[in-house]
């Protein structure tokens, strides 16, 4: 009985660092190459570059870029959105979303704005409520001994006159903040 209970227990705990793609199984460590090959392309990739640096404002000051990448799988409305993190072209996370989606036609209406909440993907809004009416993206830096660059990307969705603008802010892929505009048109 002991065994059976750590057997599920090491199952349990190894199978968030896992992702199974029909009979293979992706895990950390994996290479990009290694994950396309066993899982396909993946719905929705996002990129950007941080900039590490240590020992601020010290002689020994170290800046050290890495490479991020987050790769969105959707394995359909019966399975959870799968999130792989790769730094340097390597799988360091892999993490659940919530359920998958049936990819939406073009022509169906968009949202009403009530669906977008913080902590969505840019890849789960474009689901949700389809292409926004704009889109800026920019850079910006902090000086903090932690990441200090990020992707700043704003969209904003224009729902018609009865409904105000709203006026998305991503980091990194992720949505952070939500404004509210002038009355659409």
């Amino acid at each position: 009985m002991l065994f059976l209970i750590l057997s599920i227990a090491t199952v349990s705990a190894s199978a968030s660092n896992n992702v199974r793609c029909g009979n293979d199984l992706v895990s950390l460590g994996n290479t990009k190459v290694e994950v396309v090959i066993k899982c396909g392309m993946p719905a929705w990739k996002d990129a950007w570059r941080n900039e590490i640096v240590n020992n601020v404002n010290t002689a020994d000051e170290l800046r050290v870029s890495v490479d991020r990448e987050r790769w969105i799988y959707n394995f359909g409305p019966n399975s959870f959105l799968r999130y792989l993190l790769f730094e340097n072209g390597r799988l360091i996370d892999i993490s659940t979303g919530g359920y998958g989606y049936v990819e939406k036609h073009p022509s169906i209406k968009p949202c009403d704005g009530d669906e977008i909440k913080r902590d969505l993907t840019q890849y789960d809004v474009l689901q949700r409520c389809g292409e926004p009416f704009f889109k800026d993206t920019r850079m910006e830096e902090r000086l903090t001994n932690q990441d200090n660059n990020s992707r700043i990307d704003e969209w904003t969705y224009n729902f018609g006159p009865t409904h105000f603008l709203r006026i998305l802010r991503f980091e990194n892929g992720k949505l952070i903040d939500i404004e509210t505009g002038d009355r659409g048109f």
